[in-house]
């Protein structure tokens, strides 16, 4: 093991923790030395339903409703309070994913809080950690606004 240096580990959470940092920096030797990462097999099982039906809506549409989405949660989070917008705002750099940080907010805090109101946000898993928000097109202008109501409580 001395040989080898963990660059990206499994999300087995010790492994991932003594990465970023947490728990005094100590991960079991095995997993740390894996590819990394975390499979998403249901994921990997939609795909060709996935690509049928993006075919179907055209890759414009799809990309231009996810923009459309994704530019009004970015607007309406940065006018919240305290609450600060990590995501550029431009959507030549970013689109359905929208990150923020909720000052004096565990980020797991603000996750919990805002499933509790039927809101899906989830943590980014980096060092710090940031509020995330998705726009896709199974969403709806409803779900926007749902988002942003619920991320008003929080700041």
């Amino acid at each position: 093991m001395g040989q080898l240096r963990p660059v990206d580990p499994p999300f087995d959470g010790r492994s991932i923790g003594a990465w970023l940092g947490f728990d005094g920096g100590t991960a079991p030797p095995g997993p740390a030395a894996t590819p990394g990462g975390y499979h998403s097999f249901e994921h990997r099982w939609a795909l060709a339903e996935a690509f049928e039906f993006h075919k179907a809506i055209g890759r414009e549409r799809v990309a231009a409703r996810t923009h459309e989405l994704a530019t009004a949660l970015k607007d309406g989070l940065s006018g919240i309070g305290k609450l600060k917008l990590t995501t550029p705002k431009s959507p030549d750099l970013s689109a359905g994913l929208v990150c923020c940080q909720v000052p004096d907010v565990n980020v797991e805090e603000a996750v919990a809080r805002l499933r509790g109101l039927k809101v899906v946000a989830t943590s980014t898993p980096y060092r710090p950690s940031l509020l995330r928000f998705g726009t896709t097109i199974a969403n709806n202008e409803a779900d926007v606004e749902a988002a942003l109501k619920t991320a008003r409580t929080l700041a």
